[in-house]
């Protein structure tokens, strides 16, 4: 038996959700709630639930910020985030605060079943559409977000920098002299808050690793899905 519960304020989706997994003789609904609060209120959590579907965009605490006390009462169950939005950034900061998956609402029900089974058999799922977004993430130039604070000799420095080159070599490649790529990259570390060059190149990582690694967790899932492994 799959335990499963709910967190969704649209009344409609809430019970067609409710209504749609019941009918399968493996699934039960054991809490279906219209927010975080109302979670708090039930006379009981003992029953062990497998999967929580969570909407992000709740009235008063967000799906988000409830996933830590989620996580506290049931660590085992596998949190699937079913949102509206199909932003990146809900996508990363969902998982980043433990969710097992993200679900676009536009996803069929019967996707929803299947997503369902595949974080418990995988654990994690994605749709097609959130997959894309965390690897479009990665794939794309870490500098980007710092790109618009730099000028266009400071990015080009930034960009050898990334790539290893010592202060030497960037000077000998871009014919100037040590003391001027110094003397950029001083301004480099003020515009970004950083003190040494490996802080520097930490941040330049940190947000496409931490990306990363996130996505590692569900690559099994999406190599499975999308390419019949």
């Amino acid at each position: 038996m799959i335990n499963i519960g709910i967190i969704e304020d649209n009344y409609f989706q809430l019970n067609n959700y409710r209504e749609f997994l019941e009918d399968f003789q493996e699934c039960k609904v054991v809490f279906a709630c219209k927010s975080m609060e109302e979670f708090r209120e039930l006379s009981f959590k003992e029953v062990d639930v497998n999967v929580i579907l969570l909407d992000i965009s709740l009235p008063g605490e967000s799906g988000i910020q409830g996933m830590q006390e989620l996580r506290r009462v049931y660590p085992e169950a596998k949190i699937i985030v079913l949102s509206g939005h199909d932003g990146k950034h809900y996508v990363i900061e969902s998982i980043r605060n433990g969710a097992n998956g993200y679900i676009i609402k536009t996803s069929r029900l019967m996707e929803i079943y299947h997503s369902i089974l595949d974080a418990i058999s995988e654990g994690g799922t994605l749709s097609p559409k959130a997959a894309h977004l965390l690897i479009n993430h990665i794939n794309k130039d870490p500098l980007e977000d710092v790109r618009h604070k730099l000028t266009k000799r400071e990015y080009e420095l930034l960009a050898l920098l990334k790539e290893g080159y010592s202060y030497k070599e960037m000077a000998d490649k871009l014919f100037v002299t040590v003391f001027t790529v110094n003397q950029h990259l001083k301004k480099v570390y003020q515009k970004l808050n950083v003190a040494t060059k490996s802080e520097l190149i930490s941040k330049i990582w940190s947000n496409s690793l931490c990306t990363a690694l996130l996505f590692v967790g569900f690559a099994g899932f999406y190599s499975n899905q999308f390419f019949g492994l």
